[in-house]
């Protein structure tokens, strides 16, 4: 998953006037980066996970432990780090006690920093020049190199991904801008004649299977309007358009995590036709639901709990961060205008 993950706003929506409900005793937990240090949000209160002075960046996090890298001019060190221990989980008998948070454990080499990257064990995927028109991957396995590839035709790489145990996906627009997709090297053929962008990619399977690629954003024939674009086992899919919605509404989805299944779960937005203005808008692998509400940001992760699935958004005014379900906005107190949400802990992320 991602990643240093880029996000991006699609355009300055119109927020609806909502009251606030009042926010969950819990609320949700976050993990993200600022001003060099990596971070746990849990209620209210962000405790930090690593010293000052290690300029680290946190690319993700799994069931035991995160990862990311440490930035030195152009160079990048990555690191892992297990997850924080429980406050007042019982110790295992004999065991002498042990601090609630490790340090981060550096591998040994250095690698020129990225735009974005993903991690599975020993492997890592590193992208250059992402958004620049002439992006550029590495694969590597340890210390070698694996497989690497460059472009110099207007292409932009908004999503990547490592598959479990080999092989990769890469995804964004062509220079026409068309959806593009490459795994493992071979190119995908679009629908010719669409337009659009993928945004997402992941490796999802069920319990019957192994992990497969898949991958995920908008598109759209001509000037139709946007909606949300698949592809995975079944080739090129997309939903059938909600009746209800009124005629031109566009369907952005932007981030995304693999579900129950070995579906695609994902979040993003529902632009009104003629207004613009923004809704949160998700997708549980089978059907989508737009709770309503309006809201407006740079989506930075989603996630789930007692009141159903919501976006964490950031925001350029304070409150910096909110909590948007499409049924109120809850500010997210105690994060700042250094900080960056990574992941939602205990449920679907950002990659």
């Amino acid at each position: 998953m991602v990643r240093q993950a880029l996000l991006w706003v699609l355009v300055a929506g119109l927020a609806g006037a909502q009251e606030a409900p009042a926010p969950d005793a819990k609320g949700p937990v976050l993990y993200g980066d600022g001003a060099g240090r990596i971070w746990k949000w849990d209620g209210g209160e962000k405790t930090y996970l690593s010293p000052e002075g290690q300029n680290l960046v946190l690319g993700g996090v799994g069931e035991k432990q995160l990862w990311g890298w440490a930035v030195a001019g152009d160079r990048a060190r990555f690191f892992t780090m297990a997850l924080p221990k429980k406050k007042g989980a019982a110790p295992v008998k004999d065991e002498k006690p042990q601090p609630l948070q490790a340090p981060p454990v550096f591998d040994k080499g250095t690698f020129a920093l990225p735009d974005r990257a993903d991690r599975v064990g020993d492997r890592l995927l590193l992208v250059y020049g992402a958004l620049s028109g002439q992006p550029r991957y590495e694969v590597w396995k340890g210390a070698q190199r694996v497989a690497s590839r460059a472009w110099d035709d207007g292409r932009a790489v908004y999503a990547s991904a490592l598959g479990p145990i080999g092989g990769w996906v890469i995804a964004g627009r062509d220079g026409v801008g068309a959806p593009w997709l490459e795994v493992s090297g071979t190119n995908v053929e679009v629908p010719e004649g669409w337009r659009g962008r993928l945004t997402v990619a992941a490796w999802a399977g069920d319990d019957q299977g192994p992990a497969l690629p898949q991958a995920a954003g908008w598109g759209a024939a001509g000037s139709a309007p946007a909606q949300a674009l698949f592809w995975g086992p079944n080739g090129w899919t997309q939903p059938a358009p909600d009746p209800e919605a009124p005629a031109g509404t566009g369907i952005f989805p932007l981030l995304g995590a693999p579900g129950k299944g070995g579906v695609l779960t994902l979040a993003g937005w529902q632009a009104d036709a003629g207004t613009g203005v923004l809704r949160p808008w998700f997708w549980d692998g089978s059907a989508e639901q737009t709770p309503g509400g309006g809201a407006e940001g740079q989506l930075q992760a989603f996630g789930s709990g007692k009141g159903g699935v919501f976006l964490v958004v950031r925001h350029s005014i304070s409150p910096w961060f909110t909590k948007e379900d499409g049924k109120g906005s809850v500010p997210l107190e105690g994060l700042g205008v250094d900080d960056r949400v990574v992941a939602v802990e205990a449920g679907v992320s950002a990659p």
